[in-house]
């Protein structure tokens, strides 16, 4: 028997050793691979492909607006005109700087982009010239003209530099387009790899998050009703009056509260008084609305917070919930038995409304005066 169990822990030993090998060979090939892709996006992504395509055919428009602009200075030379000018011309100049940025930053080489950075240098001698003759013309009829030649050399050498990098932009996103297909080919065996550990980590990840997140449920959530218990509560309480103190809506809070529940449990037993508490929270849960929030505070008390509720509006709810309560019918020895319930209800008024103690403070003292006045009523603070 010894021997057995010594041969089982070897076993289980060597499984975990060739689990553990699987698992980092695995995850070594998996981040070399993803290490790479990584690099190879970076170097993508430091090109701006996307964009430097876009700033090109933003671009396209620019030589267009610049004649037209030209065209309407020629006709009608005025002050309006020629700052259309001089804004195209800013534009272009500011796109030029933009563009020869994009192209320093990708991965072209000088040979690719020699002849636009010639035409570029050419086209930066004609905006110079462009803007001097542009900031005297309306003095200076005579440079209406050349300043016409000049609009229009600029939009050809425009039309050949964008036309030039389109063709560069195409030929790298192809290039890219391939590179990637190929490295999407070893990512996706890599995942195939790894798949069965990962599967496993899974299935592991999920029984942990279950069991975590069945004890969060059950840390706020009352065993008896399966309402809120009194910490949810009081934590959404206090989300919802952040959220009220912001906007300014009015949150009103009611505390629910059965009438001569201890007699209940002592003429009836505590299995009823069970069955009551069960009752009145499928109650309240049939009658509230989708953002109210409804929670059992303590023994027979109930607490509702009520969202952009005024306090008429809240009164009002809290009179049918009242009179939904004083309707229910719990069964008792082939018979049925009812019960009545008091209620305190206070709302906010000013900033200095929206705490939770507060309000549960007062609206206890609401309860409070209505048990005092002979119970099975509503009462606002």
């Amino acid at each position: 028997m010894a021997i057995r169990k010594a041969w089982a822990s070897m076993q289980r030993r060597r499984r975990r050793l060739l689990m553990s090998a699987v698992f980092l060979l695995s995850s070594g090939l998996a981040v070399t691979a993803l290490t790479f892709y990584a690099n190879y996006a970076q170097q993508q992504m430091d090109a701006d492909y996307i964009s430097f395509s876009n700033e090109i055919v933003r671009a396209q428009h620019d030589g267009e607006t610049l004649l037209h602009s030209s065209i309407n200075l020629l006709d009608a030379p005025k002050p309006l005109h020629q700052q259309q000018l001089l804004q195209a011309l800013w534009i272009i100049d500011s796109r030029q700087t933009t563009i020869e940025q994009y192209l320093q930053r990708s991965q072209l080489t000088p040979r690719d982009t020699q002849q636009i950075t010639t035409e570029f240098a050419r086209l930066d001698k004609l905006l110079k010239q462009a803007q001097a003759n542009a900031q005297d013309v309306l003095e200076d009829s005579e440079k209406l003209v050349p300043l016409q030649n000049l609009t229009e050399e600029i939009e050809y050498s425009l039309a050949y530099i964008y036309s030039e990098l389109h063709t560069l932009m195409m030929r790298g996103a192809s290039e890219q387009q391939k590179i990637m297909s190929v490295m999407t080919k070893i990512i996706i065996a890599l995942g195939a790899l790894v798949l069965v550990v990962i599967i496993g980590l899974l299935i592991a990840i999920e029984k942990i998050l279950g069991q975590q997140s069945a004890l969060e449920h059950l840390s706020v959530t009352d065993d008896l009703t399966g309402l809120d218990n009194r910490r949810a509560a009081t934590s959404k309480a206090r989300q919802t009056l952040t959220l009220g103190r912001r906007s300014g809506a009015p949150v009103s809070l009611a505390i629910i509260d059965i009438d001569h529940f201890k007699h209940i449990n002592d003429q009836y037993g505590h299995p009823l008084g069970d069955l009551v508490l069960k009752q009145l929270a499928q109650t309240l849960k049939h009658l509230m609305r989708k953002s109210d929030v409804v929670a059992r505070i303590g023994g027979e008390e109930f607490c509702l917070l009520m969202p952009d509720t005024d306090a008429q509006g809240a009164f009002e709810f809290c009179e049918r919930l009242h009179r939904g309560i004083g309707k229910m019918e719990i069964p008792h020895d082939g018979g049925t038995i009812t019960i009545t319930a008091s209620v305190g209800l206070t709302t906010t008024h000013d900033v200095g409304d929206y705490d939770f103690d507060v309000l549960y403070a007062r609206a206890d003292e609401a309860l409070y005066r209505a048990k005092a006045n002979g119970r099975d009523r509503v009462v606002v603070y």
